[in-house]
């Protein structure tokens, strides 16, 4: 007994099974190929099986004697393998094919039983035909040996046995068992596989046997039997592949309670899946690419998506998944927000505390007291960031520039943050894109299209991928997701919009097989109904499918452990035609409990977690959660993660359409209303936005007492100003809005404060937002109805900010004088002034205090004077450039009221642009001072401006520290001004950057990309006149590159140059640059002259361009001071410039000194003193080296030979001509080794009489030592 079971125990291995099942395929395929091939399969003339068949044997190695051998017991077997010999013979004839299928039946059973013939066929004068084909697998013990007889003779045993054939005229025909009838046929016996099933063996092995066996006279006995021997090679690879799903058996006593149930299998989508993949490992190794996935409703575009997040999550990469809802629109980034919340809670559950705790450091680190706005939208991340949050929040809140803009930039650094902790790529998975809002939008425009220029200047690491999902023909050129696909084009990055469709009738079998696991082939006739009913809709499908299991129609049968169906009774039911009302039907046929339950749970989206429901549960005083438990179990609804989630969008749609438009008004106002008391509290935030939400889908008709409208109209107002605080101005306006229109007439008298407080953030919000004409329509309604001219101060500032914004600087900076001078401080005549005195008379005020005192100043709190401060903040940025000489009064009011009244936001832009005022006046270290004494003062009274700080502070910095080092400050002033949302400061720093970063010698092919990304960052922002400013400078770094490359926007430049002398100056600074570099001595003289035009209105500011500016303009005027008629006035030009760089030299003499050096040289050339020149030449040289400026050791050593060519040292000449051009190339400037190298080759060929033929761009552009110096 105990053998038997030991025996049945390795018959149902999974060893055993899939060795032979190995064994079986091989033979099945012989077969078929023999038959698809024409060949004659028997007889095989031997007297032995054994010559007809190969059994490739693979035994596991033992060690024998110290030496690895292997060892052929059959306990040692791994693998079996049946590689049968085609034979053919001439003249014989085929036998029926169902006779080779019931043959192979015998075999198959003896294989799977270890060896024993069928009970049926057994006499005592046969043997197995399993020990013919020599496979022995079974490891029984030596005590129990199984006789597999002698090997048989292929003809006689397999095809010609009288237990099995017979001929009869010239046909393989099978024999009788007992006596013979009428006819001259024989009959088979009847063969059960009951014996395999008493071994253990896998239902549906023993399934397919008995399908091999189930025939008569050659004839099919059974609508299963196999028809061909494909069928069976085709059933016994599925089981090879799949065995989970078709070799083992099912619990169907299981299913018979549960119901069919369908797995998380993708069908028929091979193709999406791969072009996802593929674009997928194209993005995160550097090619910037995304795809969305459309398709109709119930097409399985999620879970193709959900799909592919588990390739992602299975190779390491981190899956951030969200959805958007109709109804949820209200909520700010609600998608987003969700995707990283369910992020950091599996971080939470997943990573540990330590790891939690360090991504959380790295994130406080890097965003600083910004994290807590994410913080705000994210609740997971408050979790993790512990106790620090609590202290984080308790900042008061500050008005950033552009709360939008702040919180986009957050989030990128968010996703920067978690991918370099773990190193891995990132994806984000958006679903029902057709509902995404604007801000959602912009923020996966930042993610995808936005460099990372706060470190490098170089593009983001393309270690995001972003894909979606969108209904069909949900996407337009309205919607927010079309701006996705303009940058893509404008930046030449490749999308794919995969277009899902329905099943063929092919794939939808598939389906049903692997579902109901039975073989493709049973189910084809049940799928065809199904196809015919569904048109291959996979949702409908899965729908029908299901409801047929509900209604007995599909049902497990115990007996036969598989699925069965009646296909009349379902080819008789009559079905809608689209799943919309299929579904309907289905949720009408719940009780009503339950379908009222599902339509409460519509009214509030797609989803809604527990603790929701038992909230509304209180607020409704009725039983849900029973209700939905129970449509839980009729599968309309999923219960995860203690969410209630419908099954699918249609269902949701379904239950919210069945209520007309009148019932859904109603349902919606009462739920909100009952939700309001509950959002009166500190608690959950969401409870106050989903009542708002309620409410406004509502709308006023609803109202049933005239209470009631100031009522939602105060909700809107808070639920805006949450908004607001999550940065999601877009929602905040739709919030505000929906107050208005719930306020009746006459509010402006009856409820004042209200109207004013909404019309005023709802203006901001539209500022904001850049709606222009709702602004103006708001601004209209205070301005008319408020009551005092201090209720009028917001929108008269967001009117500033919008003339300023538009290129309408005069504009603006009346206005605002105007308002000053009502708030009563007179800046009229300013602009005649003396900056000198003006900038002393500030400096005679501050001497008064410490720095200590400033910094312990008290806040301001008088909101007038905090409002007046706002305006003179836009008045010094509007003034610094169009009226430099005005604007160091503005300062002096900023800093006299900072000191007088308290430090507001505005006081550190007060302080920062005094320090750069006195700095430019000569007294770089007071500057320097004043400029740190602003920077302190950023965290001690706001961050907020924190970029327009860093900007013009750096620039003194950059006087004092080496400029190397300064860089690293323009990283600091971008983070901080994307973190506020100053997207213009970003820009204008970015800008300065590059330039400066040209200017320290930084190698010109990385500089060339640097510029490259910046010029798209300000593109993408349209921020016109600082990309036209850098691409000038970017024409310049090509050219020296070696590439004649015109600006896009010239024409657009020339209008600009009408109104911005800034810009023509930097225009004609840089033609005048570059045609000095390469020695154009008409060109350089030309732009100079046009240059020395536009310095007149140079700023009050100090920039270190102006150093720059001053340097080449020196060198250029005492060359052109040698070659030209207007010998005295260049000289007194470079004297002039000579004398600045010398004092600069004094304050920073790592980054001035070479530069001072040179002017000395070329000022003592001009004057023939040759020995001081020599010297001042080599200190240059020298002093650049030290100090790491390549590009100016080069120009050093140009200057150099030129001098000691005129000197007539030609050998002393050539080799620092050949040390120029070493240096130039390793900078990169391999324009200007072209051109330096065709400048000798004339040089050395007019020395030697002859002219030059060698074109410049023609040069080899390699090392000096190239340069044709014999």
């Amino acid at each position: 007994m105990a053998a038997d079971v030991h025996k049945c125990m390795i018959l149902c291995s999974d060893e055993y099974l899939l060795s032979a099942l190995r064994v079986a395929y091989s033979l099945a395929d012989w077969i078929f190929k023999a038959e698809e091939n024409g060949s004659i399969i028997l007889p095989i003339p031997s007297s032995d099986w054994s010559d007809g068949i190969i059994v490739a044997q693979l035994y596991q190695a033992t060690k024998i004697g110290g030496v690895l051998t292997e060892n052929g017991d059959p306990e040692n077997l791994i693998k079996a393998e049946f590689l049968p010999s085609l034979l053919n013979s001439e003249g014989l004839n085929e036998i029926n094919p169902v006779q080779y299928i019931y043959s192979l039946g015998i075999v198959f059973y003896e294989i799977f039983s270890g060896g024993e013939r069928p009970v049926e066929l057994l006499k005592e004068d046969r043997t197995t035909a399993v020990g013919s084909v020599g496979f022995d697998p079974l490891p029984f013990d030596e005590d129990t040996p199984i006789d597999f007889g002698n090997k048989l003779d292929i003809f006689d045993d397999l095809f010609n046995d009288d237990n099995l054939f017979c001929e009869d005229e010239g046909q393989h025909l099978p024999k009788k068992r007992q006596t013979h009838q009428n006819n001259s046929h024989h009959t088979r016996s009847s063969i059960s596989v009951e014996q395999l099933k008493a071994k253990w063996i896998p239902g549906p092995l023993c399934d397919l046997i008995a399908n091999m066996l189930d025939s008569t006279n050659g004839t099919l006995a059974g609508e299963d039997s196999y028809k061909s021997m494909m069928g069976v090679r085709d059933d016994l690879q599925l089981k090879l592949e799949k065995p989970a799903i078709f070799l083992y058996d099912q619990d169907m006593g299981r299913l018979s309670l549960s119901g069919l149930q369908f797995r998380d299998t993708v069908f028929g989508r091979d193709s999406e899946l791969s072009t996802i993949k593929e674009a997928y490992r194209r993005s995160i190794s550097g090619d910037g690419e995304l795809v969305i996935i459309s398709g109709a409703s119930g097409s399985g575009k999620t879970m193709l998506a959900t799909e592919f997040g588990k390739y992602v999550a299975a190779g390491g990469g981190i899956v951030l998944s969200g959805k958007f809802d109709q109804l949820k629109q209200g909520k700010p980034f609600s998608a987003l927000a969700s995707a990283f919340d369910l992020y950091c809670g599996n971080l939470m559950r997943d990573s540990g505390p330590l790891r939690t705790a360090e991504v959380a450091l790295k994130l406080i680190s890097s965003l600083g007291k910004e994290v807590y706005h994410l913080a705000r939208i994210i609740p997971n991340l408050a979790i993790m960031l512990g106790p620090s949050k609590s202290e984080l929040i308790s900042h008061d809140q500050e008005v950033c520039a552009n709360p939008q803009k702040q919180l986009q930039y957050l989030l990128c650094q968010f996703v920067d943050v978690i991918s370099s902790s773990f190193d891995a790529p990132v994806t984000l998975f958006l679903d029902d894109l057709q509902w995404a809002d604007i801000a959602s939008i912009d923020a996966v425009n930042q993610l995808l299209f936005t460099p990372d220029l706060s470190s490098s200047l170089s593009k983001r690491s393309n270690r995001f991928f972003f894909f979606g999902c969108c209904c069909e023909g949900g996407i337009n050129e309205q919607h927010p997701l079309w701006s996705v696909f303009c940058h893509a084009n404008l930046l030449h990055v490749k999308y794919s919009n995969l277009q899902l469709r329905c099943f063929e009738e092919d794939t939808l079998n598939v389906m049903v097989s692997e579902t109901l696991r039975l073989s493709p082939r049973l189910t084809w006739a049940f799928s065809s109904i199904v196809y015919r009913k569904t048109k291959g809709n996979p949702l409908f499908v899965s729908r029908l499918m299901l409801s047929l299991s509900k209604n007995g129609l599909l049902r497990p049968n115990l007996k036969r452990r598989r699925w069965e169906w009646d296909e009349k009774k379902i080819q008789s039911q009559k079905l809608p035609d689209d799943v919309a009302m299929f579904i309907t039907n289905s949720i009408e046929a719940q009780t009503e409990d339950v379908k009222s339950s599902i339509s409460v749970l519509s009214c509030f989206g797609a989803s809604v977690d527990n603790a929701f429901i038992k909230t509304l549960e209180k607020a409704l005083d009725r039983n849900l959660c029973d209700s939905l438990d129970k449509a839980v179990a009729d599968g309309l609804l999923d219960k995860v993660d203690d969410k209630y989630h419908f099954s699918h969008d249609r269902i949701q749609e379904a239950a919210y359409s069945m209520m007309d438009q009148l019932n859904r008004c109603n349902f919606h106002f009462k739920y909100g209303m009952a939700l309001a008391p509950l959002a009166d509290g500190k608690g959950d935030d969401g409870i106050l936005l989903t009542a708002a939400n309620q409410l406004n889908l509502a709308g006023p008709e609803a109202v049933q007492d005239k209470s009631q409208y100031v009522i939602v109209a105060n909700l809107n107002l808070r639920a805006g100003k949450k908004a607001m605080e999550m940065s999601d101005f877009v929602a905040a306006y739709s919030y505000f809005d929906n107050g208005m229109t719930f306020l009746r007439k006459k509010h402006w008298e009856e409820h004042y404060a209200l109207s004013l407080e909404l019309f005023d953030l709802a203006a901001r919000c539209a500022h904001t937002n850049g709606d222009v004409i709702s602004l103006n329509l708001l601004s209209q309604q205070v301005l008319t109805k408020s009551q005092s001219f201090e209720d009028k101060l917001n929108v008269m500032y967001y009117a500033m900010c919008v003339l300023a914004s538009s290129s309408k600087l005069p504009e603006s900076i009346e206005r605002g004088l105007k308002i000053l001078s009502r708030l009563g401080i007179d800046l009229q005549g300013c602009e005649s002034g003396s900056v000198e005195a003006c900038v002393q008379e500030t400096k005679d005020l501050l001497s008064g205090y410490s720095d200590d005192e400033i910094l312990n100043t008290e806040r301001m709190t008088d909101q007038t004077k905090i409002m007046a401060m706002k305006f003179l903040g836009k008045l010094e940025i509007g003034m610094t450039q169009i009226m430099p000489k005005s604007a160091p009064y503005v300062t002096q009011r900023i800093i006299q009221l900072s000191l007088s009244d308290g430090m507001s936001p505005v006081s550190p832009i007060g302080f920062v642009h005094f320090g750069s005022y006195i700095a430019k006046l000569g007294d770089i270290s007071g500057g320097y001072k004043y400029v740190k004494l602003a920077r302190s003062l950023l965290d001690k009274v706001s961050r907020e401006n924190a970029g327009e700080v860093s900007c013009f502070g750096t620039q003194v910095i950059a006087y004092v520290e080496p400029l190397q080092a300064v860089l690293e400050y323009h990283d600091e002033g971008y983070a901080a001004a994307m973190a506020s949302g100053d997207v213009v400061r970003a820009g204008l720093i970015t800008q300065m950057k590059c330039s400066q970063s040209l200017f320290a010698g930084i190698n010109l092919q990385a500089l060339r990309e640097k510029y490259a990304a910046a010029i798209k960052f300000m593109e993408e922002r349209k921020l016109r006149i600082l990309t036209l400013q850098t691409q000038y400078q970017q024409q310049s770094v090509l050219k020296l590159i070696g590439i004649d490359q015109e600006p896009k926007c010239v024409s657009e430049g020339h209008a600009i140059f009408a109104t911005n002398k800034s810009v023509m100056r930097i225009y004609y600074y840089l033609k005048m640059y570059t045609s000095f570099i390469f020695r154009s001595y008409d060109r350089t003289k030309e732009n100079a002259e046009k240059y020395l035009t536009c310095i007149g209105n140079s700023w009050a500011n100090l920039f270190l361009a102006h150093a720059f500016q001053a340097f080449h303009a020196g060198l250029i005027s005492f060359w052109l001071a040698r070659k030209s008629r207007e010998e005295q006035g260049w000289y007194l030009r470079g004297n002039k410039s000579k004398l600045a760089l010398k004092k600069w030299t004094e304050s920073c003499r790592w980054t001035f000194e070479n530069k001072w050096y040179l002017l000395e040289a070329e000022e003592s050339f001009c004057n023939d003193d040759f020995d001081a020149a020599k010297s001042y030449y080599e200190k240059a040289i020298l002093s650049a080296k030290d100090h790491k400026f390549v590009h100016e050791e080069a120009l050093a050593y140009e200057l150099a030979a030129h001098f000691y060519l005129e000197l007539g040292e030609v050998d002393k000449a050539l080799e620092y001509f050949m040390l120029a051009h070493e240096r130039y190339h390793e900078w990169g400037a391999n324009g200007k080794c072209n051109s330096l190298f065709k400048f000798v080759e004339d040089f050395m060929k007019e020395r030697a009489g002859q002219s030059s033929t060698i074109a410049p761009e023609n040069v080899d552009s390699g090392p000096a030592s190239k340069l044709p110096l014999h």
